[in-house]
């Protein structure tokens, strides 16, 4: 549909062919909005007020909710068009011409405003605000009466009626409870009503001197006053991803209140959060987080942050039950090995392997303390690989000197005229071969011995057992045989603050499956319905915690400081 709307300034008046203008749209919205096809500024037109459609020959126009047309004399909400047929919406008269071979559209419509005023919009603002008029008495009057009566009822009255003895301050322990035991005769206990409420610990030892927040009498503390000293506070999240979510058009005080006792109080109801993450992709469209409401009822699967490169340190997340989950931590480790008690203990020990065995809480209680393997591992992979020398021993976490110490102990072995058999890779030998070579020199032996050490040991036995390696490359030396780096993170859930110190009456295999976990890390995390066995959402469950989401997952985001946001944006803003 192409329809070429033709403006006439007032009745009898000429057409000027400048103000022409063809919309091509199957749907033309009328009204005052700026989103409309076609935009009229005129008092009597609503934001939306009327669309028109092709119907056939004709053109139908139907009236917005709310709005109403004009045929004639009569208000109708719908009325067709046919060629010199008119309709009024608000103050215009829209009246179906027929196109003449010029116009190079399918309708013309004219358009006449029916009144010569133009719209007023202040007087329209006026209008509309005249009608929440409230008469109030005299607001000056009113405001000295209420600052007379605060300044008599919270400073003369206490004066005359409180405790005039000295004594402790009110601001100290000992003081408060001279004043809870102290009984007065009088209207009012002055302590009480200039007490604001004990500051936290946190803030106690600046907590006399008022101005270290309060920086101007009767105002409110500033979020300037808190990052003079919180100066590494995060945003929650990249303003520039979630503007709405920028923390510097928000008070730290809106969430944090103080002189609400010994322990700073923090607003922690889930109503923000779910404010934004119940429909995270209308408010961050790029966002790969999912949708979120409550952890009981609407919560997705856990997605553990899994190894991509060891050598850079790189992560990716993945939900627990995707099947293409990888991790290239490089390392080859099963709980399920190691948790077998009758063949995993230490020399002379009566019981075997346990998980305290190896994992050490780390201070802080989040964490353990990473496994080491001269603390944990060395008891019983003593990375011998040379079966006449058993005190022989590789060194563990240089892979690089590997091939050096090989060298030098068969060197040292080759100068005392020690014989070892040749490396063979048969193991049947056929009736009438060939008789077998002479022995080796000194440095041939010390050679071959070294190149097979090197296969036998990081390939299989000594480095290869744990770790993954990769063979030379080809036409380089056969002993070139490498220990790729490893990386393994202390947290796989670096998004949620999991606190292994409030867990102590759990047991480990109450939440790891690491009696089965053949290494896995996606097999031994636990899932969100392990969680959900003992707690629930805000609002609680019979039996089960009530969980916000702050219990697990942290408010500021340390990777998205305020302080250097704002630096930024003043760099770009000067730029």
């Amino acid at each position: 549909m192409s329809t070429l709307l033709r403006f006439i300034p007032r009745v009898g008046a000429s057409i000027d062919p400048r103000q022409d203008r063809l919309v091509a749209e199957p749907e033309i919205t009328v009204g005052r909005a700026p989103d409309c096809s076609l935009q009229l500024k005129r008092d009597g037109l609503r934001y939306h007020h009327a669309v028109l459609r092709e119907d056939r020959a004709d053109i139908v126009v139907e009236a917005l909710p709310g709005a109403t047309l004009k045929k004639g004399t009569a208000e109708v909400a719908r009325a067709r068009l046919s060629i010199g047929d008119s309709v009024r919406i608000g103050p215009f008269i829209f009246t179906a011409v027929a196109p003449d071979e010029t116009s190079g559209a399918d309708h013309v419509v004219t358009i006449t405003a029916a009144e010569e005023s133009a719209f007023d919009e202040v007087a329209q603002a006026k209008s509309y605000m005249g009608r929440f008029e409230v008469s109030l008495p005299n607001i000056r009057l009113f405001a000295f009466v209420t600052s007379v009566l605060v300044f008599v009822l919270f400073f003369i009255v206490p004066l005359i009626f409180g405790p005039l003895k000295p004594g402790d301050s009110w601001t100290t322990k000992v003081g408060r409870a001279e004043a809870s035991l102290e009984v007065h005769t009088g209207l009012f206990h002055s302590a009480r009503l200039w007490n604001v409420g004990e500051i936290s610990g946190a803030h106690k030892a600046f907590g006399t001197n008022c101005a270290s927040c309060h920086e101007s009498p009767f105002v409110p503390v500033r979020s300037s006053s808190c990052l003079s000293c919180h100066q590494s506070i995060g945003q929650h999240a990249d303003p520039r991803l979630a503007p709405s979510a920028d923390l510097n058009n928000e008070r730290c005080e809106s969430c944090h209140h103080e002189h609400k006792g010994t322990t700073l109080a923090t607003k922690d109801d889930q109503s923000d959060c779910v404010g934004c993450h119940s429909a995270l992709k209308s408010v961050m469209p790029a966002t790969k987080l999912r949708d979120v409401s409550d952890f009981g009822s609407d919560h997705p699967e856990f997605s553990p942050s899994l190894v991509q490169d060891a050598s850079a340190h790189t992560m990716a997340r993945f939900p627990l039950d995707d099947k293409n989950a990888v991790d290239n931590s490089h390392l080859k480790f099963t709980h399920m090995t190691h948790l077998k008690l009758d063949k995993v203990k230490k020399a002379g020990a009566e019981k075997g392997s346990t998980c305290a065995t190896c994992h050490e809480e780390a201070p802080g209680g989040m964490v353990f303390k990473p496994v080491r393997y001269d603390k944990n591992c060395a008891d019983c992979h003593q990375l011998q690989f040379e079966p006449k020398h058993p005190e022989w021993r590789l060194p563990h976490g240089h892979p690089e000197d590997v091939a050096n110490r090989l060298r030098g102990y068969y060197s040292e072995a080759a100068l005392r005229n020690e014989i070892f058999p040749a490396p063979r890779s048969d193991i049947f030998v056929k009736p009438g071969a060939d008789l077998p070579p002479p022995p080796p020199t000194g440095a041939e032996m010390v050679s071959a011995q070294t190149a097979n050490a090197m296969m036998s040991s990081i390939a299989r036995s000594a480095c290869g057992e744990c770790h993954v390696t990769a063979p030379p490359e080809p036409g380089a030396d056969p002993s070139e045989w490498k220990v790729l780096p490893v990386y393994v993170p202390d947290r796989f859930l670096p998004k949620a603050q999991f606190r292994h110190d409030k867990h102590t009456t759990m047991t480990c295999q109450g939440c790891h499956a690491a009696e089965t976990s053949d290494g896995g890390v996606a097999a031994l995390l636990p899932g969100i319905e392990t969680c959900k066995g003992c707690h629930a959402g805000e609002s609680g469950a019979a039996q089960r915690i009530a969980s916000r989401c702050v219990s697990c997952h942290v408010f500021h985001n340390p990777d998205h400081p305020i302080a250097g946001l704002r630096a930024a944006a003043a760099t770009e803003s000067a730029k």
